[in-house]
């Protein structure tokens, strides 16, 4: 049966909708997928383009700057002497020496991690830290003058710190333990002389190694070892001569 007219009239006019909308649809779609996707100075505020991270230079095209090997050699370099700088109490020239690692090699984050050490350190507590760090190195290392010294240097800035009175009194026994030592090889090298003296090398030796093992760093040893040098001579001309 073949339809009628009025049907083919409506069909028709349903594709010319279909039609329609579908020519409404790509034309927004391509004009959608026309627009560029927002830039990162677009997204900034209405007084400009957002500023660049700090630390991150940039190249022309816009691409992190990577320092060479030489200049975080360079830098690494300034960062060390401005530790030693600050550990002296030069902060104003350790931070300069900063400034130059940045200048060699912008944004490590190595020189920015120095930056808030150096600058904790130079505070009057950093300060005090560092000479108590100091005092009980010395009293470790057996050097009463240089902790004496960094404990005046802590009482100046905090003069009722609890901390200062513990380690005078570590420093004091430390003094007493070291008096009793210098005074055990004394014996001992008196004992290595009295040896030598009746020609007795071996007892010598055995004097002299166990002062020695007392304590290696004793001044006194310099001139027991040059004595017991010669005695040893001795002995071979000796036996040389029977």
């Amino acid at each position: 049966m073949r339809p009628s007219a009025q049907r083919l009239i409506a069909i028709g006019s349903l594709g010319v909708v279909a039609a329609v909308a579908a020519a409404v649809f790509l034309f927004d779609r391509s004009d959608t997928e026309a627009q560029p996707a927002p830039t990162p100075a677009a997204t900034g505020s209405a007084t400009g383009p957002a500023a660049p991270a700090a630390h991150k230079p940039v190249s022309v095209d816009g691409e992190p700057v990577v320092p060479s090997e030489e200049a975080v050699e360079r830098a690494s370099r300034l960062m060390g002497e401005a530790r030693r700088l600050a550990d002296d109490g030069k902060f104003d020239e350790a931070i300069a020496k900063l400034d130059a690692a940045d200048k060699a090699a912008p944004g490590l984050s190595e020189t920015a991690e120095a930056r808030r050490k150096i600058t904790e350190l130079r505070t009057p507590d950093g300060q005090f830290a560092t000479q108590i760090g100091r005092a009980r190195f010395s009293i470790d290392t057996n050097d009463p003058a240089a902790a004496e010294q960094a404990l005046a240097e802590a009482e100046r800035l905090k003069p009722q710190a609890p901390e200062i009175s513990q380690l005078r009194q570590e420093l004091q026994a430390a003094q007493q333990k070291g008096a009793k030592r210098s005074g055990r090889v004394a014996e001992l090298l008196t004992t290595m002389r009295e040896a030598i003296a009746r020609k007795d090398i071996a007892d010598a030796d055995r004097a002299f190694n166990e002062a020695a093992r007392l304590d290696i760093l004793e001044p006194a040893l310099d001139q027991a070892r040059i004595d017991l040098a010669r005695a040893h001579d001795a002995e071979r001309e000796r036996r040389a001569g029977q």
